[in-house]
C-alpha cells in the first residue's frame, strides 16, 4: 500500500531532522503535527504549503494523498448516507470497493461493519455473519470495547434471522457484560439489546426474562424517550471520546448530538407553530378544538423534554379555561405550571395574575389579592411598567368588588405611575 500523506510528512521530517516543534512552529501545535502524522487530521491547503515549504518539496507531492482521501472520505459518506435511506443494495459495491484501498481516515472495521449490515438487511445471513466475526475480531485484538459490543448486537441479530435463538441470546448476553466494563455507557445502546432479549425470550415462551428484559429496557430510559436527554448525552459521550484520543468516536457522537439538537430546534417551532394555531383558536371562540390542540402540545413537549414550554402551555390552558368559566380545570392548570416554574421566571407573573382571576370568579377575594399581588411582585422584579400596571388595574377591580374604595383608588393610582413609566420608556412625554 502507497504511504498515506501523514506517513510521507513524517518521513520527510525525519530526513530534515526537524521534530514536531520545528515543523508546527509559527503554524501549529506539536500536537496537531503529530495528529497529521497520524492522519487523524488533515490540514488545511494552506497549512499543507507552509508544510512542504519547510520540508523543502513541492506540495504537489502531497496534493495527490490528499484529493485521494477527499474522494475516499466522500465515498464512504455518499455509501452512508444510502443506508441512511435504506438503499442497502445499492451501498454494497460502493462499500466493498472501499474495502480494496481504504485510507487511515477511513478505519477498514468500520467499512467492513457497515457492509456486514447492508448484507444483513439484504437477507445475505452468511456474508454478514464472515463480516460481524472479522469485525468482533479486530475489534478484540485493539482492544475496542465498543465495537466488540455493536459486532456483537449484530451478530445476534443474525442468529435471531436465522431462528437460532439460543445462539442470539449468548451474542447479546456477551454485549451487555462488555457493556458493563465501559467507563461511558449508552443506556439507549443497552435497552435496544435487551429488547431483542425480550422479543427472543417472549418466541421461546419464558415470560418472565423476557418481562425482567423488558422492564431493565424500561428502567434504562426512565419510562420515556427524553430527545434533549439523548442529545446531552451524545454531546457528553463526544467530548469523553476526545479526552482520551479517540477522534473518529468523538466525531462521530458530536455529529449525532448536533443532529438531534437542530432536529430539536424544528420539532420545538413546529410545537410551538401549533400552540400559537390553538391559542389563535381560542381567542375565535372555538374553545373545544383550542383546548383539544394546547393538550396535544402539552404532550409534545413533555415527550421532548422542554419543560419551560410546559408550564407556559399549562398557563395558556388555564386561561382558555378561566374563559369558558371552568374554574376548577383552570386552578389545576395554574398549580401544574407553578410547580415548573422558578421563583425568578417571568412566567410566574402571568400565572399569579390568571390565579387570581379565578379565585376572583369564586368569590374568594382574600386569595384573589394575594395572588394579585405576588404576579405585581413578579413584574416589578424584572421591570415591566405594562404588566405591572395591568396587574394593578385588576387589583383596583378586586377591591372595588370587595367594597373596599380606598384600596380600589390606591391600586389606580399605583397603575398609572406604572403606565406613565412605561410611556416614558417608549419615549412617549405626557
Amino acid at each position: 500500500m502507497p504511504a498515506t500523506l501523514g506517513q510521507k510528512i513524517k518521513e520527510l521530517r525525519i530526513q530534515k531532522g526537524l521534530t514536531q516543534s520545528d515543523l508546527g512552529s509559527g503554524m501549529v501545535t506539536p500536537s496537531m503535527i503529530s495528529q497529521i502524522e497520524a492522519d487523524k487530521a488533515n490540514p488545511s491547503h494552506k497549512l499543507l504549503q507552509a508544510i512542504a515549504e519547510k520540508l523543502e518539496t513541492p506540495i504537489e507531492y502531497f496534493l495527490t494523498d490528499m484529493q485521494m482521501q477527499i474522494e475516499q472520505i466522500a465515498t464512504y459518506k455518499v455509501a452512508r448516507a444510502m443506508m441512511e435511506a435504506g438503499e442497502y443494495e445499492q451501498a454494497v459495491p460502493v462499500l466493498s470497493e472501499l474495502m480494496e484501498d481504504s485510507i487511515p481516515q477511513l478505519h477498514s472495521a468500520e467499512i467492513q461493519f457497515d457492509l456486514a449490515e447492508c448484507q444483513l438487511e439484504t437477507g445475505h445471513l452468511d456474508e454478514a455473519m464472515d463480516g460481524f466475526d472479522r469485525v468482533l475480531s479486530s475489534a478484540a485484538t485493539r482492544k475496542d470495547l465498543y465495537m466488540q459490543i455493536l459486532a456483537l448486537k449484530k451478530l445476534g441479530l443474525v442468529e435471531k434471522k436465522r431462528h437460532n435463538y439460543p445462539l442470539a441470546i449468548y451474542h447479546w448476553q456477551k454485549a451487555l457484560d462488555l457493556i458493563e466494563k465501559l467507563e461511558e455507557k449508552d443506556p439507549f445502546l443497552s435497552s435496544e439489546i435487551l429488547s431483542q432479549l425480550g422479543e427472543v425470550y417472549g418466541y421461546l415462551g419464558e415470560k418472565k426474562d423476557a418481562l425482567s428484559a423488558y422492564k431493565r429496557a424500561h428502567e434504562l430510559l426512565g419510562g420515556s424517550v427524553n430527545f434533549t436527554m439523548i442529545s446531552d448525552l451524545y454531546r457528553h459521550l463526544g467530548q469523553k471520546f476526545k479526552e482520551i484520543g479517540d477522534f473518529d468516536r468523538a466525531s462521530e457522537y458530536s455529529q449525532h448530538a448536533i443532529s438531534l439538537y437542530r432536529g430539536l430546534k424544528n420539532i420545538k417551532l413546529a410545537i410551538e407553530v401549533k400552540e400559537n394555531f390553538g391559542i389563535s383558536k381560542a381567542e375565535g371562540g372555538d374553545l373545544n378544538v383550542a383546548l383539544q390542540t394546547l393538550a396535544e402540545c402539552l404532550t409534545e413537549y413533555q415527550e421532548y423534554g422542554y419543560n419551560d414550554k410546559v408550564a407556559h402551555t399549562h398557563g395558556e390552558m388555564a386561561r382558555i379555561y378561566l374563559t369558558n368559566k371552568v374554574f376548577d380545570e383552570a386552578s389545576k392548570h395554574c398549580e401544574a405550571a407553578l410547580q415548573l416554574l422558578s421563583d425568578t421566571e417571568v412566567e410566574r407573573g402571568y400565572v399569579y395574575r390568571t390565579f387570581a382571576i379565578i379565585k376572583k370568579e369564586q368569590g374568594h377575594f382574600e386569595a384573589a389579592i394575594e395572588y394579585m399581588e405576588k404576579s405585581v411582585g413578579v413584574f416589578e422584579v424584572a421591570d415591566l411598567p405594562r404588566e405591572i400596571a395591568k396587574s394593578y388595574s385588576l387589583l383596583g377591580d378586586i377591591y372595588k368588588d370587595q367594597g373596599d374604595l380606598q384600596k380600589a383608588i390606591h391600586s389606580l393610582e399605583q397603575m398609572k405611575r406604572a403606565m406613565e413609566s412605561n410611556l416614558k420608556e417608549r419615549g412617549i412625554v405626557l
